[in-house]
């Protein structure tokens, strides 16, 4: 393991894709592609550099219901400022509309992780016919649920020639979607059960200083009062855990309950009274579009999804790049489990940085801060290096 620290064309307004940075010397086209699985037609942009090519191409595939046309959302801000950097470097670069969204035909609530796979497949089928690509170095490029569904797709028959796959899971659907923070699909909107116990914690530090001060004007020595702060630190991070712990284990159970109950009326009346006790403020509108999101088919099918036995199936060079501040897909675990399954394949590179989060931008403890927060601008470089050292 290296370390590394057809289809019709046209031109349309191309914004919602290409974002404010876009470069205006390259050439984008509006493309239709057409996909094996259920014959779904998908929308999308093509963009070529200047020059005639041939150039290495990529495919980037978003993280599970990131619509292409929402431009601050800090994924689509990730997967457009790489696609302006490939670019700008001569490498050719296709996004397809998400099924159900951008007018691709399907429907996001019900769509697989295999019918994702399929449809980066007959991407790449259509990057085959463009005389300006170079089919030796053709590959996917994916984020989150994105770059497991471009291992799934190098592990296909007509897999690409590279795999880049950015804060992807190594481990079972249902145990990342367990062990995040706010569980993907939970929509708490203003509820504010989580910000009182964060400010609880803080006030109680500030308690805990204002009693070391007195504690030094009575007499106390240096070691006396930092032995104090400690015990109180202690105190706080195990309270801490045991907040984390029992979130964990309300979302296991809570995910256990969608996968052994097929009813999704019934699943969602359980699932509405366990999200009540542990988000008592939680909106109604908010708490239906909860229940209904995890009990889609979509849903349910990265429940039962094990990235493991496809894996070994995949031998085309790969890059496994993940933030080490990704609360989203812990990096040290879901890594750990991706090197296990690729290790028969010589060509894994792995990259981490420290202190960026799941979009790769740098971690805030502040949530309102975190759609302004600023991306590793020597991400994109080291993807592009890493692209154009494979042979």
């Amino acid at each position: 393991m290296r370390l590394f620290t057809f289809i019709s064309c046209c031109f349309l307004s191309l914004t919602p894709f290409l974002g404010a940075s876009a470069n205006t010397l390259d050439r984008a086209e509006a493309v239709a592609v057409t996909s094996p699985a259920g014959g779904v037609r998908l929308n999308g942009i093509l963009r070529l550099p200047t020059g005639q090519g041939p150039f290495p191409a990529a495919v980037l595939l978003p993280e599970r219901g990131v619509d292409a046309s929402n431009p601050n959302s800090p994924n689509n801000q990730l997967l457009n400022s790489l696609a302006d950097y490939l670019v700008r470097q001569g490498v050719v670069v296709l996004r397809l509309h998400e099924r159900g969204m951008g007018g691709s035909g399907g429907s996001a609530t019900t769509t697989t992780l295999a019918e994702r796979s399929a449809d980066a497949i007959a991407a790449l089928n259509y990057l085959r016919t463009r005389p300006q690509v170079d089919v030796t170095r053709l590959g996917l490029i994916g984020h989150g649920e994105g770059g497991n569904v471009a291992l799934l797709a190098g592990a296909q028959p007509l897999a690409p020639t590279y795999v880049v796959a950015l804060a992807a899971a190594g481990l079972p659907g249902r145990e990342v979607l367990a062990t995040q923070p706010v569980m993907y699909g939970k929509v708490l909107g203003n509820d504010s059960t989580d910000a009182q116990r964060a400010r609880k914690y803080r006030l109680d530090m500030v308690a805990a200083e204002q009693e070391a001060a007195k504690m030094r004007l009575k007499g106390s020595n240096a070691a006396q009062v930092q032995t104090y702060l400690d015990q109180q630190r202690l105190r706080q991070k195990a309270a801490m855990r045991r907040d984390e712990e029992g979130l964990i284990k309300q979302q296991r159970a809570m995910l256990e309950i969608v996968r052994q109950t097929s009813d999704n009326s019934q699943a969602q009346a359980i699932l509405g009274n366990m999200l009540r006790q542990r988000y008592p403020g939680i909106a109604p509108t908010d708490l239906q579009a909860s229940v209904q999101t995890l009990t889609t088919p979509a849903y349910r099918s990265y429940l039962s999804f094990d990235p493991q036995p496809e894996l070994p199936a995949v031998k085309c060079p790969v890059l496994l790049l993940q933030g080490e501040a990704d609360q989203q897909v812990n990096a040290a675990a879901n890594l750990a489990s991706l090197k296990k399954g690729l290790r028969n394949n010589p060509r894994v590179a792995e990259l981490r940085y420290p202190n960026l989060n799941h979009a790769l931008q740098f971690a805030s403890d502040s949530p309102a801060d975190a759609a302004a927060a600023a991306f590793n601008p020597d991400t994109p470089a080291d993807i592009y290096k890493w692209i154009v050292s494979q042979k």
